[in-house]
């Protein structure tokens, strides 16, 4: 079973948004004779414009989830010539396919072939593939930029965080936290004393910030502390029931994949 790792979170929903627009803009002028504000006066430029810009999100975003889901299963540290590999494979081949068959679309609805009736493959393609390995390198220089900084901050996990209870912002000691979980499109914390507070944060942060050896991501929309579980059951399909204390409204199921790590993490 491949080891599953704290994802890193990126935080960079803003500069993928600007590279989209910046891509899309630069996609749309390559190779025209045209000045650069002739175009705005022409229809077609901002359909071509529109298309750009919905294929280099879809693009972009695909990288994103790629690196992101790479991060989790095989992190560069630790098996770094497999996930340059899959790197490669997943982040810039894969989307280069995509966008290729995209952009093969995009040509078609004018009854034009990609291959026999334009230069796409040629001189366009060629460049699409170069920003998608940059961007890819963006995230290899991002990872090692912020593994660096974790590490500079000390190797030791923050004793507090800070919760929100209405206006009011409490610092709150980790040892009290018993769970935290997402629930429409909120995230809360609960203490061993009952007591659930808003978190600014996301499970994937509060991943990164809490000690692995007290705290478990039991499946996507929860993280509990070792002294929450009360006890745990087989269930369906291989997949661990658990009780918490103080008790949650719902069932809280660890999934097959993820039952080896929590067995072996509970018995400490």
């Amino acid at each position: 079973m491949v080891k599953q790792t704290a994802a890193i979170s990126y935080n960079d929903r803003i500069f993928r948004v600007l590279m989209s627009l910046l891509t899309a803009l630069f996609m749309s002028l390559y190779g025209s004779s045209l000045g650069f504000w002739e175009h705005f006066v022409l229809k077609a430029f901002y359909m071509e414009l529109l298309s750009s810009l919905i294929i280099a999100t879809f693009i972009i975003e695909l990288v994103h989830a790629v690196t992101k889901r790479l991060d989790r299963y095989y992190d560069w540290q630790e098996r770094p010539l497999k996930r340059a590999g899959l790197q490669l494979l997943l982040g810039v081949v894969l989307p280069g396919i995509v966008d290729f068959g995209l952009a093969a679309v995009y040509f078609q609805f004018f009854g034009l072939n990609i291959i026999r009736d334009t230069t796409y493959a040629i001189y366009a393609f060629p460049l699409v593939v170069a920003l998608i390995f940059m961007f890819n390198l963006y995230y290899l220089c991002l990872y090692l930029f912020l593994k660096m900084k974790s590490a500079d901050g000390g190797n030791r996990k923050k004793e507090t965080i800070l919760v929100q209870q209405g206006a009011r912002f409490i610092p709150l000691a980790i040892s009290e936290i018993h769970y935290i979980y997402h629930q429409k499109r909120m995230n809360y914390l609960v203490t061993g004393t009952n007591k659930t507070y808003f978190l600014n944060e996301t499970l994937d942060e509060m991943e990164s910030l809490l000690p692995p050896r007290d705290f478990f991501r039991v499946n996507r929309r929860m993280i509990i502390r070792h002294v929450a579980c009360t006890h745990f059951q087989s269930h369906e399909h291989g997949k661990l029931l658990l009780q918490l204390e103080p008790p949650y409204s719902e069932s809280v199921t660890v999934s097959q994949t993820r039952a080896k790590a929590f067995r072996k993490w509970i018995y400490r």
